[in-house]
């Protein structure tokens, strides 16, 4: 395992746990921390043994979001200084999103604020009973950010998206698998464990696949125009792949593909 300032990353195999480490402030994260963070997903792009990410939180809590609790004093406030910590924040999240992996969120105890964006931005949601969704940033008179106000809707709708970021609602574990915000509720210090089993899903599918779906649902696929576009683009690409060849030659022989991401 490899630590970065308050973020880890444990290889187990063909999969990698991105841990945020920082249990006593409930992993609230700083600019340094997000911005290794960044730095580790954009690694893992490139580390073609690593079929899926799982991001997590150490201790009790997954993520609640940035770090406040230093002070103003302790951060410029002038509009460039923000405009440019904002564009830091986003390379975080692209990394999550855009990258070519599918990435798991395995969420304990408080998903709050950013935290709530870092989940949404994940493939796939796994949570305990006991884990807590919300929102904060009215409470503090602040604006989403990290992408939520594009992924917090698709997973919940926008009339729920939109009362939880206006009036900084929550919801448990029960009430979020419901709402769709978490695909799978699991008991309390069970959620990296059932992550790893969504994880161990993605070793049956062809990565290459998996990496254009991400990118174009990331993108926005908006009309039927955009998705035959998209078939035109990538068909040509992907039916001359090693891994194409491999799955359907083991649908015909009867076997399991063993797909190499090529």
């Amino acid at each position: 395992m490899s630590s970065l300032a308050d973020a880890s990353v444990e290889r187990r195999g063909p999969f990698a746990i991105v841990t945020m480490s920082n249990p006593g402030k409930r992993n609230a994260f700083s600019p340094q921390s997000r911005k290794k963070m960044a730095q580790i997903f954009e690694d893992l792009a490139f580390e073609s043994e690593i079929r899926a990410i799982i991001l997590t939180g150490e201790g009790e809590h997954f993520c609640v979001g940035a770090d406040l609790t230093a002070g103003s004093s302790a951060v410029p406030t002038t509009p460039m200084y923000i405009r440019e910590n904002t564009k830091g924040l986003h390379r975080l999240v692209r990394a999550i999103a855009g990258g070519p992996k599918p990435v798991i969120a395995a969420v304990e105890g408080d998903a709050f604020g950013a935290g709530l964006s870092l989940a949404c931005a994940c493939d796939i949601v796994v949570g305990a009973r006991t884990a807590r969704f919300g929102t904060a940033f009215s409470t503090v008179g602040i604006f989403p950010d990290l992408g939520l106000i594009y992924t917090l809707p698709l997973r919940v709708g926008a009339t729920r998206a939109r009362t939880m970021m206006m009036l900084s609602s929550r919801m448990n574990g029960e009430e979020a698998l419901s709402a769709g915000l978490m695909d799978e509720l699991c008991e309390k210090g069970e959620a990296l464990d059932r992550a790893l089993a969504w994880a161990e899903k993605f070793l049956s599918v062809a990565p290459i696949p998996v990496a254009l779906i991400k990118e174009l649902m990331g993108r926005g696929i908006n009309s039927i125009e955009d998705a035959t576009r998209a078939e035109v683009d990538m068909l040509p690409f992907i039916v001359t792949t090693e891994d194409r060849k491999e799955g359907t030659g083991a649908f015909r022989e009867k076997r399991k593909p063993d797909f190499k991401g090529r």
